[in-house]
């Protein structure tokens, strides 16, 4: 089992490489994909996130995902499958699943489609403790699941063993660092992620254990530099590296104007699409971007020193 010291640094969510069907995953994708940015120094990878897909992929389809990505880390960095679901029965199989496969730690939003009551989240995460071995992180998304996880919760939440943490994607930061006031006090040891791409310094000020930025698929580099220079406590450098991975989140503002996340998973498909990975459509119905808006994402990375 992982330590859980281990658990820690820039864990990048992964697209999900798909074919033209826009419903089977590439794995000859998924390696390429993964080879690179370990080669960036990441510290981990999510597969099986919101930037992922992860409500587009059938059973079948999931575990090619995180049996590839497995196979892809080598155990040089361990792998974080998410296991969300809109049923606590569906996620502990695909907690037991992803432990046969090989990963290293399990993450998962609370049951979406109805909105479950504090109780029920506090059964659920006690159902995927007990799956299996695995350490579980809890993954807090209101805009995803209708309903946002209390402190109080929390509290009760990390206290059942094997649970060992919280991926926060709430945008809230006074709540973060509420969260990490009480979560890690005295000799408690909850290991607390922002999920943010633009505040990785920020999280190492306030206490946080890393980051999971959708941005880590295109801008690793520099979030990976911008986390260890905050760990050694070298802020500008730290918040010089942030500010290049930052203006790279224009991508997004395309997409936006349709959907809210369109542009997270069309912007960064259409990134990496023209950075030389084939990882194909959003998984449909969203459309992925169209000609005029995929020359203005060219315009950025060409701006931004990433293609030449």
């Amino acid at each position: 089992m992982i330590e859980r010291s281990k658990i820690r640094g820039v864990i990048p969510p992964i697209v999900t490489p798909l074919l033209a069907d826009g419903a089977t995953v590439n794995e000859p994708v998924i390696y390429q994909l993964i080879e690179s940015l370990v080669l960036q120094g990441v510290h981990g990878i999510f597969a099986g996130g919101t930037t992922g897909e992860v409500w587009a992929l059938d059973d079948e389809q999931w575990q090619r995902l995180v049996h590839a990505s497995v196979a892809a880390c080598k155990g040089r960095v361990p792998l974080y499958a998410g296991v969300s679901s809109s049923s606590t029965a569906k996620a502990v199989r695909r907690v037991r699943m992803a432990e046969e496969l090989g990963a290293d730690v399990v993450v998962s939003l609370v049951p979406y489609y109805v909105p479950p009551a504090q109780s029920d989240i506090i059964r659920h995460f006690e159902a995927l403790a007990a799956a299996s071995s695995l350490p579980v992180l809890v993954y807090q998304f209101p805009m995803i699941v209708k309903v946002s996880i209390t402190l109080d919760t929390y509290v009760r939440l990390m206290a059942i063993p094997g649970v060992y943490g919280i991926k926060d994607s709430q945008a809230d930061v006074t709540e973060f660092r509420r969260m990490i006031e009480v979560l890690r006090c005295g000799d408690q040891d909850a290991r607390l992620f922002l999920g943010s791409d633009t505040l990785t310094d920020v999280a190492v000020l306030l206490g946080a254990q890393g980051t999971v930025p959708s941005l880590g698929n295109i801008a690793a580099p520099w979030l990976v530099e911008a986390y260890e220079a905050a760990v050694a406590g070298d802020w500008k450098r730290s918040a010089a590296a942030q500010a290049k991975a930052n203006a790279l989140k224009r991508i997004y503002t395309y997409g936006a104007k349709i959907s809210p996340l369109r542009g997270v998973f069309a912007g960064i498909k259409c990134a990496l699409t023209l950075l030389g990975f084939e990882v194909g459509p959003t998984a449909p119905p969203m459309l992925p971007y169209d000609q005029e808006e995929t020359h203005a994402v060219e315009t950025i990375l060409h701006n931004e020193g990433l293609l030449v």
